[in-house]
């Protein structure tokens, strides 16, 4: 049996910009003993919310401590004796150490370096007083994160997770499935976590001995946490990453693409989620595969490149909708451009009128005619010579239907939930989070504002939003801190499973928005 292990982390493209730090966190490793080895991957993801304000740390924290727990619980059970290792029993305690070794790590920081006056008024001023309260009394809730793990020997496959992200196992022929069954809980931004109450009660395990699939062991587990799926257009295209994965390695060998992995994860987060994004390999090779079962052609530099772009044009689903979008605005900007010139036009043509047809009563006429009987300049003008009157010039008609609408940049529009409240919105109207879950938070959740000539709608939640304007066939992602622009078009958004409205153009902007 030989294991191996690759993994990599890179920082989201909005933390980036919003000067976020990196929340993942990612560990894993291979360790002999004596005749035998035990491989460990395990990643983590740090939660966004303010409360969370550690979780950058939370999440480091986890993998390094349910590395060493998982290591040592394999050494001392599995190697000798797995059915018996994976007993309910046995796993429960292994669930309740994995907490238990977070939460000492996590007092021995506090011991270390407690809270600051600081980061406990920021939370107050961002949350709330109540928020700041629930981390004075649980102080584990600053570190929250989720905890993802595959732990492996040559006779047996552990698989434990808490909270979202993915475990996959990719067998020999390529098929992709995950080992674990789904949690209904993890519904939108909501997600169980080390930090809540009795969390290991919240685990999901399952483990394999010897075969899966009709084979042996799985080719390949890949843990991840969650902005590497939601860097894809569907589940059905992220699971194809396990194909892609297990043909590049056959291929190349797996420190090849260890060495490609954080590019990889670079171009799937600036080009998808946006979000952070922690991935691990663990890669199985049968006893003697080395010998010739898996014969890795010699490769030229041309065909290396080519298989690593195959891997990544599976990151780039979202490309192609934001050239179209750069595309389209674009274009209104040229529209826009063209209207303005013409009304300008326009304007000095009517001012040129009433010269026109009053000159000879602004201008007086030089000499005789024009002049008084005793000389001097002065009295009544002169009334201009009878003739062919002027024709007025009119404004012309106001253009209607559609088109008249796209020219006109509305400043107010209407958000109608499928619950039935709807709320009226313009440049700076925010959206509160008990607007979308009455019986959740009140925190920021959305806000309307000017970028540049455009008001855009941006998202300042933990929920990725699809959304659809009409006439367009495919969605748009948008992740916390990117926006949607706010135009005449009326567009369908879904910010959360089960969670819809409708956004809709209504006409200038008067009052600031309320729900209702």
């Amino acid at each position: 049996m030989c294991w191996k292990v690759t993994h990599a982390c890179v920082r989201g493209s909005s933390h980036q910009r919003s000067g976020l730090p990196n929340q993942d966190a990612v560990e894993g490793g291979v360790t002999r003993h004596g005749a035998g080895a035990v491989a460990v991957a395990v990643v983590s993801d740090g939660h966004g919310a303010p409360r969370h304000f550690r979780s950058q740390t939370g999440s480091s924290l986890a993998v390094s401590t349910a590395s060493g727990a998982l290591r040592d619980y394999l050494v001392k059970t599995a190697l000798e004796d797995a059915p018996a290792a994976f007993q309910p029993g046995r796993l429960e305690e292994l669930k309740r150490s994995l907490v238990e070794g977070w939460l000492a790590a996590i007092q021995f920081d506090l011991s270390r370096n407690p809270f600051t006056p600081e980061e406990m008024a920021a939370l107050e001023r961002t949350d709330g007083a109540a928020s700041r309260r629930s981390v004075e009394d649980f102080p584990q809730l600053a570190y929250g994160a989720t905890l993802l793990a595959a732990a492996a020997t040559g006779s047996s496959v552990l698989f434990l997770q808490l909270g979202d992200g993915d475990i996959l196992t990719v067998s020999r022929d390529g098929k992709t499935s995950r080992p674990l069954p789904p949690d209904e809980r993890l519904v939108g931004n909501q997600t169980t976590s080390l930090c809540q109450p009795e969390a290991w009660k919240d685990f999901r395990a399952a483990w394999i001995s010897g075969s899966i699939h009709g084979s042996t062991f799985p080719a390949l587990v890949v843990l991840s946490t969650d902005g590497y799926v939601n860097s894809f257009r569907s589940d059905e295209d992220f699971l194809r990453i396990g194909r892609d994965y297990l043909e590049m390695i056959r291929e190349q060998g797996l420190p090849a693409l260890a060495e490609e992995l954080p590019g990889i994860l670079k171009d799937a987060t600036e080009q998808g989620s946006g979000d952070d994004i922690a991935l691990a390999i663990l890669q199985h090779e049968p006893t003697g595969s080395s010998s010739g079962t898996y014969a890795r052609p010699a490769l030229s530099a041309a065909s290396r490149s080519a298989i690593l772009e195959q891997i990544k044009a599976q990151h780039s689903s979202q490309q192609r909708r934001i050239e179209a979008l750069s595309s389209q605005l674009s274009k209104t900007r040229g529209d826009y451009l063209r209207l303005r010139n013409l009304a300008g036009t326009l304007v000095i043509l009517a001012a040129m009128v009433p010269v026109v047809v009053f000159r000879d009563r602004i201008f007086l006429r030089s000499g005789g005619a024009g002049a008084t009987p005793t000389g001097r300049s002065g009295g009544t003008p002169i009334p201009p010579a009878a003739g062919p009157s002027v024709p007025a010039v009119k404004p012309p008609p106001r253009a209607a239907g559609p088109a008249a609408a796209a020219a006109r940049k509305p400043g107010q529009w209407v958000l109608r939930l499928s619950a039935g409240r709807r709320m009226d919105l313009r440049k700076g109207s925010k959206i509160p989070a008990r607007f979308l879950r009455p019986a959740g938070s009140g925190g920021p959740y959305a806000e309307v504002a000017r970028q540049g000539a455009d008001m855009m709608l941006i998202n300042e939640s933990e929920d990725v939003w699809s959304v659809r304007a009409s006439g367009e066939k495919q969605a748009q992602r948008i992740a916390r801190g990117q926006s949607w622009k706010l135009g005449a078009q009326t567009a369908e958004i879904v910010f959360a499973p089960g969670l819809s409205a409708e956004l809709s153009a209504v006409g200038p902007a008067k009052t600031a928005g309320q729900a209702q």
